[in-house]
């Protein structure tokens, strides 16, 4: 599988759990004006498949590829949702307002989400070596 598809089933792979949530929420009458504990239940979500995902895909793929791989989902993910959110804002200022508040959105949707990744892929690369010197020790006896 090339890793522009690897990228690309991942950045959709990450936000389906936090869009699954909220849309959820938003069918069963949504949340109270204000309420940013659903929101924020939401991207935990999306965070903690990020980091597992990260995790597998770090046992299975060397760690410098892994890396590479998900700070372009983080990227993707990250400047898209921030676009997205700036472009769908009410009221939203025309000119250069509007450009710092995308670039503000995407730092952050996209730095928490290569944060998780990278614990992840700590996580996942630690555990792969893990086996590996375990592996390595059966081998000698």
């Amino acid at each position: 599988m090339s890793e522009l598809l690897n990228v690309a089933l991942r950045a959709i792979g990450v936000v389906l759990p936090a869009a699954g949530v909220l849309g959820w929420v938003e069918l069963r009458g949504g949340a109270p004006d204000g309420d940013f504990g659903t929101f924020l239940g939401a991207m935990g979500l999306s965070l903690l498949a990020s980091s597992l995902w990260a995790a597998i895909d770090a046992r299975r793929d060397p760690t410098l590829r892994v890396l590479m791989r998900w700070l372009a989902t983080a990227v993707v993910v990250g400047v898209g949702l921030g676009l997205a959110t700036t472009l769908m804002a009410p009221g939203s200022p025309p000119g250069p307002e509007r450009m710092a508040e995308a670039v503000s959105l995407s730092l952050f949707y996209g730095v928490p989400l290569l944060v998780s990744a990278g614990l992840g892929v700590a996580g996942g690369a630690a555990a792969s070596a893990n086996g590996r010197l375990a592996h390595a020790a059966d081998g000698e006896r």
